[in-house]
């Protein structure tokens, strides 16, 4: 999964930390404030004593059953960039679509909870756009789909016209998706962390990842109105986001591969003859942050709930999408990307760097002092701060530097990992920058590396395997249990990273070769100061 993906790559960063004797600091996320972005409309509200004929609010008792011999039958419409299924079962879109890309796990989109297995009419299908009707319990109900405005959007409008002699009161219920997870053609366990629903409620967004199997647990109802709810896979997104005023929503959980997600509306009253409109808006698409933007859609795309760091994430991606703009290819702007950031840290680096090997110089006098106070712990530390205070060394200088760069290595994994842009992109030998680089398909599976040969983990191990050759050259290490922990350390960490990388994103491994390559650079530089020093 990709949250044991990630612990373990954040794990074996700290193992080489505490390797060089530095402490991270645990992090603590606070949770990012979101704008109200709900657009109500006019809806007539209850001020006097009316007649409760009916309701359409979806309960148990007055739902209605679907009859043996309902017969579905499905149309079709599309546009450039989804295919979309309709039922005349709750006259509701059923399937999604985004053509050439992905088929998201939702289905069974907007219905009226109360008439979710009643048998609409088609009643026009053209021009991209497609109505149904029903005549029930005193409601003309005519529920529109419309997709020939933007290519990843649909707008619905639901009319609902009383046509009986008696005014009625209704809360409306609408069951907005439904997140099917037996949808999935392939399943990737890596990645099953990335699935995610939310509710943007207030100035809060809702977040729930690990989206795959559900439980009653989850089971919410909550009577806040909401800006939007959908579901997010790695790259691609289903939003709902109505365009009335909703009283409460609900997350309903089936079962384990199955939730639904409703929202109601506030009491409505409609009289004889009149009619209420519910306007809502869909997005399938790609989690591209500009796109999302435009439709009203902004803080639904976060790459960590840690505001620094999904901060971070997002610059990142503006700086590869601006660089762009110049360079045309993507592969090439990671690698100026990698620069940047490389040049940008280089500054802290080297002070971390040069901390270290002053630290590292003390080592026989520290030896020393260890063994003249080994029964004296007290003293022994005494004399540890003052031989630092002497040769003007902050014992916090090596690990500090590292410390402020673990933001941003986390907010670039994130970015890289999941974001949309590398998708379909290539550079040089590699189809896919979202994709394992696959140089070639072997005819048999081999035990960790599967049956593809990916040489970017395998030069990434190269680069970091001379960077720990170098770095332990520049140590002066008097301890033997300190010597074997070197060599340990030398062959455990390449080979460790490299197959915990060997199935990532080309992309993401393109920028830590770049880097870990510009890393082996830096300490190649310190070993020939430390050669000049010694001469």
């Amino acid at each position: 999964m990709e949250k044991r993906t990630f612990l373990a790559i954040i794990l074996s960063i700290l193992v080489l930390f505490f390797y060089q004797n530095l402490v991270i600091d645990k992090m603590v996320k606070k949770p990012q404030a979101r704008p109200d972005i709900s657009q109500p409309i006019a809806i007539k509200e209850v001020t006097d004593k009316t007649i409760i004929q009916d309701s359409i609010a979806g309960s148990t008792e007055t739902e209605i059953p679907q009859e043996k011999n309902t017969k579905e039958k499905l149309s079709t419409i599309e546009n450039e960039s989804l295919l979309a299924v309709f039922s005349n079962v709750g006259g509701r879109l059923k399937n999604i679509e985004i053509k050439n890309k992905d088929i998201l796990p939702v289905d069974n989109i907007f219905c009226l909870e109360q008439y979710k297995n009643a048998e609409f009419d088609l009643i026009a299908n053209q021009n991209n756009k497609i109505s149904y009707r029903l005549i029930s319990n005193g409601f003309e109900i005519i529920n529109s789909y419309d997709l020939s405005n933007q290519k990843y959007l649909i707008k619905q409008e639901v009319l609902i016209k009383n046509i009986s002699q008696m005014s009625n009161v209704n809360n409306i219920t609408i069951s907005a998706l439904r997140i099917n997870t037996e949808l999935l053609k392939k399943k990737d366990d890596r990645e099953n962390g990335l699935y995610e629903y939310s509710v943007a409620s207030g100035m809060k967004v809702i977040r729930k990842s690990g989206a795959y199997k559900f439980s009653q647990k989850e089971e919410k109802n909550e009577n806040q109105s909401i800006n939007w709810l959908g579901f997010r896979n790695k790259f691609y997104c289903a939003v709902f986001k109505p365009e009335f005023e909703v009283a409460s929503y609900s997350i309903n959980p089936v079962d384990e591969n199955n939730l639904r997600m409703l929202v109601q509306t506030k009491p409505i009253a409609i009289n004889p003859g009149e009619t209420v409109s519910l306007k809502s808006t869909y997005y399938f698409g790609p989690q591209d942050q500009n796109i999302l933007k435009s439709y009203g859609l902004g803080d639904f795309v976060v790459f960590s709930q840690f505001w620094l760091l999904d901060m971070i994430s997002k610059a990142i991606i503006e700086i590869v999408q601006f660089l762009n703009k110049f360079v045309p290819s993507l592969g090439f702007c990671l690698i100026l990307v990698s620069i940047l950031v490389y040049g940008a840290m280089y500054p802290l680096t080297m002070s971390g760097m040069m901390s270290m090997r002053k630290m590292q110089a003390l080592q026989p006098k520290m030896a020393k002092l260890k063994e003249q106070y080994k029964n004296n712990p007290q003293k022994l530390n005494q004399e540890v701060m003052n031989l630092y205070k002497d040769n003007s060394i902050n014992p916090f200088g090596g690990c500090l530097p590292f410390i402020l760069q673990m933001p941003v290595f986390i907010a670039l994994y994130q970015a890289l990992w999941r974001s949309v842009i590398f998708q379909e992109h290539g550079f040089l030998c590699i189809k896919d920058l979202s994709m394992p680089d696959r140089l070639y398909i072997f005819p048999t599976s081999f035990p960790l590396i599967g049956n593809e040969l990916n040489i970017l983990p395998l030069l990434m191990m190269v680069a970091m395997f001379f960077q720990q050759k170098l770095s332990a050259k520049n140590m002066v290490v008097t301890d033997p249990n300190q010597v074997m922990q070197q060599k340990m350390m030398l062959w455990f960490f390449p080979i460790f990273l490299g197959i915990l990388f060997y199935k990532f994103a080309s992309g993401l491994n393109l920028y830590f070769t770049v880097f870990y390559v510009l890393s082996t650079l830096t300490q190649l530089k310190m070993s020939k100061m430390t050669t000049i020093e010694n001469e």
